[in-house]
């Protein structure tokens, strides 16, 4: 497996970097950002709009456009394997869009779950230098997703809204220094049905995420979302996520190692099946890929 990891990234890192070769970088972007900005405000606390699986507090200025490629690499645990890259993958497209400097909408579909999602987020605080403001930044992410695959089970009728699910969520982040910022994430998920009467509709988690600034162009990240009262029917695992994100040109470049192949956080919050370690099924290398367009 290590084999096909290390292959995996060469493959996939080559036409990336030959695509952005001269392309404008994404500090310049977010320097337009900060000189629109009111002053006395903290900027850049995770650069990227999802620190690594979940969202980060950020938003983009008012007509920024972010088309992104998402997606898992894992084997599975039996004696025969693929012998290129990975037995299984999933993947994710999406596209967000600032309706204004603290809007943001966005949509995106997975295969092969069949899932599509919509979101949007408000940022209602902004962390401010001084001590004269909030000390912390604020932003309210709301989505849902549609599962359009067949999936039966004695609690689902099988209509549209029985195939829907919800994820509430308050962001609450703190740059503490230039180069670390730390995010608290409580987080609500509500399931339209359940597949096993014994699961809860609705459950409860924490979501903790950091940041670590190495090089002007790169930081380690990492996730970790706690819910306190797991699934009945199936044993579950708090989703953990530990990589590092890459700017490179106007994209924003992220890999990471976690313990799902999910996208939405309805699914890798309450739904993650396997425990962090390097076992074949357990190990999921992600790689994400994000352009920034400002229109």
């Amino acid at each position: 497996m290590k084999n096909k990891r290390r292959l995996f990234f060469v493959l996939l890192c080559y036409p990336i970097w030959s695509w952005t070769v001269g392309a404008q970088d994404i500090e310049a972007v977010l320097a337009k950002e900060s000189a629109s900005a009111p002053t006395g405000y903290v900027m850049s606390t995770f650069k990227a709009t999802r620190i690594s699986i979940g969202h980060a507090v950020e938003t983009r200025k008012k007509g920024a456009l972010e088309v992104s490629f998402m997606s898992r690499y894992w084997n599975t645990p039996q004696p025969t394997s693929n012998d290129f890259i990975a037995d299984r993958m999933s993947a994710r497209f999406g596209v967000d869009y600032a309706i204004s400097d603290k809007f943001t909408v966005g949509v995106g579909a997975a295969v092969p779950s069949g899932i599509w999602d919509t979101f949007f987020k408000y940022r209602i605080l902004q962390q401010k230098i001084d001590n004269s403001g909030s000390p912390v930044a604020l932003t309210f992410v709301q989505t849902g997703t549609y599962r359009s695959t067949q999936l039966n089970g004695i609690e689902r009728r099988d209509d549209f809204m029985d195939r829907t699910a919800f994820t509430t969520q308050l962001l609450i982040a703190r740059k503490i220094s230039s180069n670390f910022s730390l995010q608290l994430a409580p987080s609500f998920v509500y399931r339209s049905s359940v597949q096993n009467p014994a699961n809860d509709q609705s459950q409860f988690a924490l979501g903790f995420g950091g940041r670590y600034k190495v090089s002007n162009h790169v930081s380690v990240v990492s996730e970790y979302y706690y819910v306190p009262q797991q699934l009945s029917s199936i044993a579950t695992f708090g989703a953990f996520s530990l990589g590092a994100n890459w700017e490179v040109g106007n994209i924003m470049l992220q890999f990471k190692m976690t313990n799902n192949p999910f996208f939405t956080e309805d699914t890798f919050i309450t739904q993650t099946r396997r425990n962090f370690n390097f076992r074949d099924g357990n190990f999921f290398f992600g790689f994400q890929g994000t352009y920034f367009i400002q229109l």
